[in-house]
């Protein structure tokens, strides 16, 4: 399982897998993020936290699916594997995924839109450019993989045409950072959806693209008062 345009370089996380589903993890170079010091574990989306200020301890992830999506998601991943690609891994893929939208998160942070090409279509990428982001988002869009509590797949769709064959994956990332300006803000929670694209037709390169991102939801939680 390939990772199209995502270009290693020399400063890269590596994210060590155990068990099973280790070999058939992909290894992807990710760009460091500007601020790695920022990397915590917390959550997103709907949340329980201790009275008190906010912390990446006190957060946990509550998201709870829809049950018919979450069945209809299932079927066609198994069809996925049994008609299309019998290599396929689910897990595999969710780490690639993580990888793939921390890294674009880094790069749209500092407006390296040609470092996006190859792992966004061009679509993706000007919608990217053309969003308008407040100050707080411009300064908070960062995710790292240590950021991350949950990858959800909220989307599954496989369709053909002619002898072409299309699977479109939803990943819904919901996590945590602290936030760019600590006097003003105590945890930032954010939700970044991507939709993952690849062509299993016969002959095609074994390449998953993204043909749309967006940041799903964004909540600043403000600084208690100090007084």
């Amino acid at each position: 399982m390939m990772w199209g345009g995502v270009r290693a370089c020399t400063a890269v996380y590596r994210w060590a897998a155990t068990g099973r589903a280790a070999a058939a993890m992909p290894t992807l170079g990710l760009r460091q993020a500007r601020h790695p010091q920022q990397c915590i574990h917390t959550g997103s989306n709907l949340f329980q936290r201790k009275v008190g200020k906010p912390s990446t301890s006190s957060v946990k992830v509550l998201y709870v699916p829809n049950p018919l999506r979450w069945l209809h998601n299932r079927m066609e991943l198994a069809t996925l594997k049994a008609k299309w690609d019998p290599s396929f891994d689910l897990q595999a893929f969710k780490f690639g995924a993580i990888q793939a939208i921390c890294t674009v998160t880094d790069l749209m942070s500092q407006r390296e839109w040609g470092e996006l090409c190859g792992l966004l279509t061009q679509s993706a990428i000007d919608k990217l450019r053309s969003t308008k982001w407040t100050y707080d988002q411009t300064h908070n869009l960062v995710m790292c993989p240590d950021n991350v509590q949950s990858a959800v797949i909220k989307d599954v769709r496989m369709h053909t045409i002619v002898d072409e064959k299309y699977c479109d994956i939803e990943v819904l990332l919901i996590g945590a950072r602290e936030p760019y300006n600590v006097d003003k803000h105590s945890l930032i929670l954010i939700e970044y959806l991507a939709r993952f694209n690849r062509n299993f037709g016969e002959g095609r390169l074994p390449d998953w693209t993204i043909t749309m991102f967006r940041l799903h939801n964004f909540q600043a939680v403000p600084q208690r008062s100090r007084t």
